[in-house]
């Protein structure tokens, strides 16, 4: 990369004298990323504002996405300088970004959109994308004018050709509802130069992204706005090549993008007459300033969506004809041809006997791991896919302890690969060597972060090694519910750790996320009853306050006091109705925040969920549960009966006026609690005297209900 960049600053010397800063070539080391601001549109431009007036909702500017530093500085250098430069910038930028160097390919990108005088922006607008749609959504739209009109394009014949989607539901391109914008979404014809800065920024905006539907609605407005006017052979050839990429994830629009994939191959390996094509000068004129595939790289993705679609012949001839025997096995495979497909590597195998990859391929097929190790010795033990697979067989046989032998020798020779260590950390801690597992699991998270399952056996790691590792294992599970948010195994063990290290708000927001993932399908067994116990206990006795001023403590017992009824209250009151132990626990907290009446009515329900079982009236363990909640109801009926409390009731006035606050009174938790509690009793009595009575369980009841008659 070093000898590219001096080549570059080489280059940079013969050019004419230019603002530009020298920063744009200098090493990654040291690049910085541009937060500059380029001005939008100019207030003289033929583009429109589409300003939202009180009264229309149409045109909603979204963001501005140009990024450019002041092109005004570039105004007395001469046009065909200013183009030199921007294709001297662009190209280092294409360069940078093959390179895995998106900071730096972005401000190259940004310093040519600077030179060429490039002004675009990035907007919404009301629209349509299906024939039926009824109302008006909005949509991306990107904006562009270059610094100088465009000539004339090539005739159509000799374009690529642009299959049209002919969907029933899709519209060919988004129909917007403001006739200025359907006018201007194509604008003008832009300068070839700049349609080539529009498609980086594209790719720039894929590789700052993740693969995400998102990322490719942003990447589709640069992709729409090149194909609207094209004007040189490889830019559009560029142009259609992303939008099929965009497309192939959409069902509606997959058949179009391997059509298209397809119709791009061809003009390259069946090319039409000469008078019907772009000649050698056009195509080779922007190919430094584009990341325009090679033949072979073209047929290879078009094998590979082939086989996306399930075309597996037509994905094999491509493979076959380019040399691909790993995919050209796997084809075999999935046609169930395998004697084929040994045939074949083994008449390669004839021809070159010490070909390591064909030998790791015929392992592969045969599952012999004599295949692999031969192919690990005659390549001087330097080819790593030969330990990897071997490492892979050892790690399903269940030999962990050859497996991470394997990988190691493998990762010893090229460390970028991920999986392997995403394995080799597993595999180690099936033999408990917990220092190769937490270092395996940290490289994985180290070169993808976003592994949600990496995270989370770090964390696992971490609590075997020893209770002075459970920081990291808290700071991991919390890295790995943000990859894995709809996994309720992550969420319960970041909620254990977080009860264990005392991070209550954190363990509260646990365990609502699981109960919310768990509650439909497996009730109240998505609660950990023991778990719920600590937070509460630890929320009324003021573990959560200590060490906090006086000051620090009232704010925080606040916010857990809002923690806690969103848990209690919006989360699982409703949704689990049917567990006496839960609703116990849950009157520990309201008996401590003084809610007495909140308090008896966990009580009551407490008792209900276990009265009205079928099962009360002939097994004799139900039937002694709910005598034990009985009575517990009744004492909890004679402590908070007569407590009075403060409510809020509607006068007269207040419901006239609901501006009104309402009137604040006391009023006896439950005035009748003698009542309520002796038709408790007598109702359970006559479920169970049939079977019951006489029981010591029976008696206690019949006595409690005495002692109440007789009060």
């Amino acid at each position: 990369m070093d000898q590219i960049i001096g080549h570059f600053a080489k280059v940079k010397q013969s050019l004419p004298p230019s603002p530009a800063s020298d920063s744009a070539i200098q090493s990654a080391d040291n690049t910085k990323d541009s937060a500059q601001t380029v001005p939008v549109l100019d207030d003289d431009s033929e583009m429109p504002s589409f300003e939202r007036s009180a009264d229309d909702d149409n045109g909603i500017p979204l963001t501005s996405a140009s990024m450019a530093p002041n092109g005004h500085e570039w105004d007395s250098v001469a046009t065909a300088d200013r183009d030199l430069w921007a294709r001297y910038l662009l190209e280092l930028g294409v360069v940078y970004s093959q390179h895995h160097m998106p900071l730096d390919s972005k401000q190259c990108f940004i310093q040519a959109q600077a030179a060429s005088g490039l002004q675009w922006e990035m907007t919404g607008a009301k629209g349509k994308r299906t024939r039926f749609q009824t109302n008006d959504i909005t949509q991306l739209v990107l904006l562009a004018k270059s610094a100088t009109r465009a000539a004339g394009s090539n005739s159509a014949g000799q374009l690529p050709e642009a299959l049209a989607l002919n969907d029933d539901t899709l519209l060919e391109k988004i129909k917007f509802a403001d006739a200025a914008v359907e006018e201007h979404a194509g604008q003008e014809r832009l300068q070839a130069t700049d349609e080539c800065i529009l498609l980086a920024l594209c790719l720039n905006v894929q590789n700052e992204n993740a693969a995400h539907g998102l990322t490719t609605e942003l990447m589709r407005p640069f992709v729409s706005r090149v194909l609207e006017q094209p004007t040189n052979w490889s830019v559009y050839t560029m142009g259609l090549l992303l939008r099929s990429r965009l497309e192939t994830a959409k069902m509606r629009t997959a058949e179009r993008a391997t059509l298209q994939l397809q119709a791009l191959v061809d003009q390259i390996t069946h090319p039409l007459p000469s008078a019907q094509e772009a000649g050698a000068a056009e195509r080779l004129q922007y190919l430094y300033a584009l990341s325009l595939p090679s033949q072979w790289e073209f047929e290879r993705e078009l094998a590979n969506q082939f086989m996306t679609m399930g075309v597996i012949r037509s994905a094999l001839d491509i493979y076959e004809r380019l040399g691909m025997w790993d995919e050209i096995v796997s084809c075999y495979v999935l046609l169930e041809q395998n004697e084929v497909a040994q045939r074949i590597i083994s008449e390669q195998l004839a021809l070159y006997p010490d070909s390591s990859k064909l030998w790791c391929v015929l392992g592969d097929l045969k599952l012999e791991p004599e295949h692999w190790r031969h192919a690990w010795e005659i390549s001087g033990q330097r080819y790593a896919r030969a330990m990897r697979s071997l490492g892979a067989h050892y790690y399903g046989k269940g030999d962990y302890a050859q497996a991470v032998e394997c990988y190691q020798l493998a990762l010893d020779l090229n460390p970028l690969f991920e999986k392997s260590w995403y394995v080799l950390g597993c595999a180690a801690m099936q033999v408990k060597n917990w220092e190769l597992a937490a270092k395996s699991f940290q490289r994985v998270v180290n070169l993808e972060h976003d592994n949600g399952e990496a995270w989370n056996n770090l964390a696992t790691v971490y609590i075997h090694m020893g209770s002075s590792h459970r920081d990291r294992a808290w700071y991991a599970l919390r890295e790995a519910v943000k990859s894995k948010y709809d996994s309720w195994q992550v969420w319960s063990n970041f909620m254990t750790v977080s009860v264990g290290l005392g991070q209550i708000s954190s363990a509260i927001h646990a365990m609502t996320r699981v109960i919310e993932l768990r509650a439909d399908k497996d009730g109240a067994a998505s609660i950990d009853l023991d778990a719920l116990h600590t937070i509460i206990n630890s929320v009324t006795r003021g573990r959560i306050l200590v060490g906090l001023d006086e000051k620090q403590a009232v704010h925080a017992e606040g916010q857990y006091v809002r923690y806690m009824e969103h848990l209690l209250v919006g989360t699982i009151e409703a949704r689990i109705t049917n567990s006496a132990p839960l609703w116990r626990a849950m009157a520990d907290y309201w008996f401590w925040r003084k809610d007495y009446r909140h308090c008896l009515d966990c009580y009551i329900k407490a008792y209900r969920c276990l009265s009205q079982m079928p099962q009360v009236a002939y097994a004799q363990v139900v039937f002694s549960d709910a005598v034990d909640a009985a009575l517990e109801l009744v004492s909890m009926y004679e402590n908070l009966g007569d407590k009075t409390q403060v409510v809020r009731v509607a006068t007269g006035a207040d419901a006239a006026v609901p501006e009104l606050k309402a009137a604040a009174i006391e009023q006896p938790v439950c005035a009748d609690w003698k009542h309520q509690s002796k038709m408790m009793l007598r109702a359970l009595v006559g479920k169970a005297k049939d079977s019951f009575e006489g029981t010591p369980t029976y008696v206690r009841l019949t006595e409690a209900l005495s002692a109440l008659r007789q009060a």
